[in-house]
């Protein structure tokens, strides 16, 4: 059996192990159709724009087990695009996410889990809302290279488990794993890896609010084959504080050291850098709005081959206009750098704002509308290039019980 499937397979039935005795369990259903038009679909920089009509279809279905001692959110996805004049974008995708809280009376143990299989070219052109069911999830991003025709699947697995010593004082371990597979019609440009990372932190809570915490971590990414390696020790500190179950902030800090081993027909290359990174989280929930903040950092795994610097900045905002109107707005930006100067080669930078309207006939059945501006400046690029498109929508999402 493929790896990344038997490690699927442990996530949804460690997830799945939740639905026994005395469990409430639900589902909710939702379907998309969505019909755009896009005047550079291929964010193409010279004098040809690639424009294109799209017809999108959207059907998932989420289930919800909670027990007395926790919760399990199953979200299993069908995602089927056409476009008119390009054949070789990947038609269906398929998406699972899997998330699981248990507690028990000083521990909690928190895994979330997804699988994904989709066109590259949509990885690298996300717009900045956030899951619902995981918030924190910085959705992935790849190269830079915005080309059809190449696919990513995607098995990523986070557990977490902290025991608390005392009333205030915890003990956690935390963990990442990464399986990136790509395959296409035509020459792979991308390279298959594996990433993983093993950490733990001592956290103390400094009020029924506040929560401080500090740690250590170890992480490892290794190209299929073997071409490159990355090494990382890093240390970190954060602080969350929550003014209400849906007003919070949190802030984190960190210092990493990678080294990183590249075998080229010339010989082994080695170099180490080191630096900072960090995030700042903010939401609030108010009578008619809501809105998340998420600015960050990081030092992550993608198919260039290598890890990437990525230097993010995501909003989201949400208003009830009337009882049937709703509105949300959505923005990302961000800066991607090669870690040094032998894993680089499709630094960019990209933006993407978001706006839709949705009208609702009844409590589940929806119309709506919108538009995103799309804009990338790839060094690999002689100029930058941007998107306009502008889409309609019909759906249905049935109504959770809680």
């Amino acid at each position: 059996m493929n790896p990344s499937r038997l490690v699927l397979c442990g996530v949804v039935t460690l997830a799945a192990s939740h639905s026994v005795q005395a469990a409430d369990i639900q589902t909710v259903p939702a379907i998309e159709l969505q019909a755009e038009q896009n005047d550079n679909f291929g964010l193409d920089p010279g004098g040809s724009p690639s424009s294109t009509t799209g017809y999108v279809a959207n059907a998932e279905v989420l289930f919800s087990i909670a027990t007395p001692r926790g919760e399990t959110l199953l979200l299993p996805r069908v995602r089927y695009q056409d476009y008119q004049d390009i054949d070789n974008i990947e038609r269906v995708e398929t998406f699972l996410n899997a998330d699981s809280t248990y507690r028990w009376e000083r521990a909690v143990f928190i895994v979330n889990g997804s699988y994904s299989k989709r066109d590259v070219y949509n990885t690298e052109t996300l717009d900045g809302s956030f899951d619902p069911n995981d918030p924190g999830d910085p959705g992935n991003p790849e190269s830079g290279t915005t080309t059809t025709g190449e696919t990513r699947q995607l098995l990523e697995v986070r557990p977490n488990y902290e025991y608390r010593l005392t009333q205030r004082l915890g003990l956690g371990v935390e963990a990442a794993y990464q399986i990136a597979n790509y395959s296409s019609t035509d020459a792979v440009t991308k390279s298959d890896y594996d990433y993983a990372l093993v950490g733990g932190y001592l956290s103390w809570s400094t009020s029924e609010r506040g929560k401080f915490r500090a740690g250590a971590y170890g992480s490892t990414f290794e190209t299929d084959d073997g071409t490159e390696t990355v090494d990382a020790l890093g240390g970190e500190i954060g602080y969350g504080f929550l003014w209400s179950a849906t007003d919070g902030i949190e802030v984190t800090a960190f210092y990493e050291q990678n080294d990183i081993t590249e075998i080229t027909p010339f010989g082994t290359e080695k170099v180490t850098t080191s630096d900072v990174g960090g995030s700042l989280t903010a939401y609030r929930k108010l009578e008619v709005s809501d809105w998340r903040l998420a600015l960050s950092r990081r030092f992550a795994p993608t198919g260039d081959g290598s890890k990437s610097t990525i230097d993010e900045l995501r909003l989201q905002y949400d208003r009830d206009l009337s009882e049937r109107l709703h509105l949300r707005g959505a923005g990302r930006f961000e800066s991607r750098r090669g870690l040094s100067d032998i894993s680089g080669g499709n630094d960019r930078d990209y933006a993407r704002v978001d706006i839709d309207l949705r009208w609702f006939i009844t409590p589940t059945w929806y119309v709506g509308g919108g538009y995103a501006y799309i804009w990338q400046d790839r060094e690999a690029d002689p100029g930058n290039a941007d998107n306009n498109k502008f889409f309609l929508r019909f759906g249905y999402q049935a109504l959770a019980r809680r």
